[in-house]
Parts: structure tokens; sequence; C-alpha cells
């Protein structure tokens, strides 16, 4: 069977900017640590002032973006003493226990298609609905666990095959396959949201050329998850 190939590659990391490359077709790697407001590649006691000033409003700009991620410690959309106090512990290397552990995680899988189909709809009430696989959730899985472990990478698996060889390798089918890794935290509405609001997920996630979907996530810290979607038709 002929294979067509897009390989897209969207990856916003909700955490601080060590370095921004360019990499095939045009894609932006951004990395980030939580903490590293002043992105200088580490979390010291100068990240905990930024983000204090940030809080009393007489910080020299205005944090958004990746800025603003990287002072929101605990993501709760707000920057606040408590943001600079975990800066502070990360710092000495002191990450609260609340931080690390405790969440109640789960991929979602039906309610995070939901939610792409939705757009979908509201986008073009004549779209057709992307059908969750079971197959490809387990292939999306091992995928995010590949690249936070072992490549770093979206295009290139751990022996320098493509990613698509993983849907070989199970057997399955397809015409048209495509791929979106994204740096999130735990929730799946964000990681949903976040895709669509990138200009080369949104295009993937709202095209008629696929008809199937699979999601799935990996964590190495249960802080900052590796989110990834294949669609394939």
């Amino acid at each position: 069977m002929r294979k067509s190939l897009k390989a897209l590659l969207a990856i916003l990391i909700v955490a601080a900017v060590l370095s921004v490359s360019v990499i095939p077709n045009g894609a932006i790697e951004i990395k980030r640590f939580y903490g590293d407001v002043d992105n200088d590649g580490y979390v010291t006691t100068n990240d905990a002032r930024v983000i204090l000033l940030a809080v009393a409003g007489i910080y020299e700009k205005t944090l958004a973006g990746v800025d603003f991620a990287a002072a929101d410690m605990d993501n709760d959309g707000l920057i606040t003493t408590l943001d600079a106090r975990i800066a502070l512990q990360t710092a000495a290397g002191q990450l609260p226990e609340e931080f690390m552990t405790g969440y109640e995680f789960s991929e979602n899988h039906e309610a995070f298609a939901k939610i792409i189909n939705d757009y979908r709809f509201d986008k073009d009430h004549n779209s057709v609905k992307l059908t969750l696989s079971n197959e490809l959730c387990e292939v999306a899985r091992i995928a995010a666990q590949e690249y936070a472990l072992k490549t770093n990478s979206a295009f290139i698996r751990e022996d320098g095959s493509l990613f698509y060889k993983l849907l070989d390798e199970k057997g399955i089918e397809y015409t048209y396959v495509d791929k979106i890794v994204i740096y999130s935290g735990f929730g799946y509405s964000q990681a949903a949201e976040e895709m669509l609001e990138d200009f080369q997920g949104e295009k993937m996630l709202s095209s008629a050329t696929y008809s199937k979907i699979g999601v799935g996530a990996y964590s190495t810290d249960n802080r900052t998850f590796y989110w990834c979607v294949f669609v394939i038709r």
C-alpha cells in the first residue's frame, strides 16, 4: 500500500526555554523548565524574585506565553506568592511532594476525542467525526513514552526509523498518517485545547483527510505529561 505522509510536528512545551531550534518542515521545538522565568536554563532564587515582583505588579515586563507558564508553577492559571515559594523550594532541590504526586490522571480517550470532534463540528457542520481507535491509543501511548525517555524527537525513533513504523509494527493499515506531540499538564482538556490552539495542530485535527484518532500520554514526574495524538485514514 502506498503510504502518503505529511510529517507534522507541533511541540509546545509548558515548562522553561533551554533552546529553540528549527526541525524538519519548519516546526519549532521549545524546551523549558517550570520555574526558569528568567530563561537562563536553571531554577534559582532570582526566578523566585521575578515571580514576587510580577505578583506585586512591579516587574519590568509582563509575563506572558511560556514566561507565564514557567512562572505558574502550580499550574492554576495565576501567578501568586505560592509560585514563588515553589520556585524557591525547587531551587533548593526541595520541590513539595504535593506537586509531584497525588494526581488522579486519566487519558480520557473518549472525552479527548469528543473535544476534537465538537471543534470539527463547530468549524464545519458537515465534518465527519473522527472514530476513536483503541489500537491507535496504544500506539500513541508508546510514542509518547518513546519521545519522553528515548529520543526527544517526534519524527525519529530510537532505532532510526520514522514514527509511522509504530503503526506497521502493530499491523495497523493506513493511507495517510499524521502525529502531534505536546508537553502539557495532566488534564486531557488542557492538552486538547493546546493542540487546537497551535496552527499546525489545529490544521491536522480539523482536516477531513483523517477518519480515526488515537491519544496517549506519558509522564516522567507525574507533573508534566507528554501527550501524543495519531490520526489516520
